[in-house]
């Protein structure tokens, strides 16, 4: 942590010079901190790849000249994290980058780079950190080619297999055995759902956001540092868990519905996945039963101005937009059946088109929520 903290210091002292320099730019301009031994021919070539890189990373998910060509087998987008990084709103360069630290591993043939992304306001004259993220450069026979630092962050961490899922556990916690087969057991009615065979998962379990966000490759993300837990789930079949457990079906959910609905409205797939695996460490159950108590305390509540699932708008613990989601879900199952619950997965241009084939408009769609939030749960597994 003391690093860490160390790293952002020497970020905001740049910011700091950057800002007495800095004018509109177009495109990327890349800066170096004055720790970095620029007359070492090693630091040279892994700069300039490194600008080589930063100026192409947003033309293509599917290849990169400067980026390790296996990491594309095994992260789909390796460098997600950092595509259109730079851009704030309208202002396409608002957060330029700054190398702080080239970093000795424990491999010659490897180093870590430590990269700011920094803005500043003319306006306001403040500077900002927006995340500070590590790279690894590997030395190869045809020069410098980056790749994710997951592999270099959990390169000692255990690896269990139980069944589908190969565990990737932090050695800051013990594996929960039991919490491993309630995982498995939520997984077979999951394919039976979608009639379906069980999907080979990763599954990084780590001990909270913090340590999520660092083995992804983040020093500093805002994201990290929030309480509760959470976790999400990314391309290639892997789940990230910083709930300190071996079960976190809402983000299993995600990886079978992108896989057979890569289409679908946010709000219900956020819906969906809330309904069948709740929400962090509490059960669908749990939060419409707190969701019920807030609304009886807040009246005025109007869920059809919520639909927007990640929009930060909690009732303690549970989050409201995925609620919303979770009880059309709900309702549609209850009313309709499975077959019209998977119908909504195929998503539509327009949300109120497609809520429309399940009774709600605009007009009825608060009453009909909570009418449906006042019933006791009906789950579809």
């Amino acid at each position: 942590m003391k690093k860490i903290v160390g790293v952002a210091l020497l970020a905001l002292m740049v910011s700091c010079n950057l800002a007495e320099e800095q004018e509109k730019v177009e495109g990327i301009q890349l800066s170096i901190s004055s720790s970095i031994n620029q007359e070492k021919p090693l630091n040279q070539e892994i700069i300039s790849t490194l600008t080589n890189f930063l100026e192409t990373k947003n033309d293509s998910f599917k290849e990169n000249k400067y980026w390790l060509a296996e990491d594309f087998d095994t992260f789909w987008f390796p460098f997600q994290d950092l595509y259109e990084i730079e851009h704030k709103d309208s202002a396409l360069y608002f957060y330029q980058p700054s190398l702080m630290e080239i970093v000795n591993t424990d491999d010659e043939q490897k180093k870590l780079l430590k990269l700011a992304f920094i803005g500043h306001d003319d306006t306001t004259k403040e500077s900002t950190i927006k995340s500070i993220y590590n790279i690894v450069a590997n030395q190869t026979d045809t020069g410098i080619v980056f790749s994710h630092p997951l592999p270099y962050f959990t390169k000692n961490w255990k690896k269990i297999q139980k069944g589908s899922i190969e565990y990737v556990v932090s050695p800051d916690r013990d594996f929960n055995e039991e919490e491993a087969e309630r995982q498995l057991e939520d997984i077979a009615k999951i394919c039976d759902f979608f009639s379906t065979e069980p999907m080979p998962i990763t599954y990084y379990s780590c001990i909270g956001l913090e340590e999520l966000f660092q083995i992804k490759g983040f020093d500093y993300n805002p994201i990290m540092y929030r309480e509760g837990g959470g976790g999400l789930a990314a391309t290639l079949n892997i789940v990230f868990s910083g709930n300190r457990s071996e079960f976190y079906t809402h983000e299993i959910m995600h990886l079978y519905t992108s896989a057979w609905y890569p289409s679908s409205t946010k709000l219900i797939d956020e819906g969906l996945a809330t309904y069948v695996g709740g929400s962090r460490v509490y059960s669908y159950t749990w939060h419409k039963e707190n969701l019920r108590s807030h609304i009886e305390e807040h009246p005025e509540i109007d869920f059809s101005k919520h639909l927007e699932p990640f929009e930060r708008f909690f009732a303690g613990e549970t989050a409201i937009p995925y609620m919303v989601g979770a009880l059309i879900c709900e309702r549609t199952y209850r009313l309709y059946g499975k077959e019209k619950l998977l119908a909504l997965l195929d998503g539509a241009d327009n949300i109120w088109g497609l809520l429309a084939e399940v009774g709600l408009t605009q007009e009825n769609f608060d009453g009909e929520l909570k009418k449906e939030l006042s019933l006791p749960p009906t789950l579809c597994m």
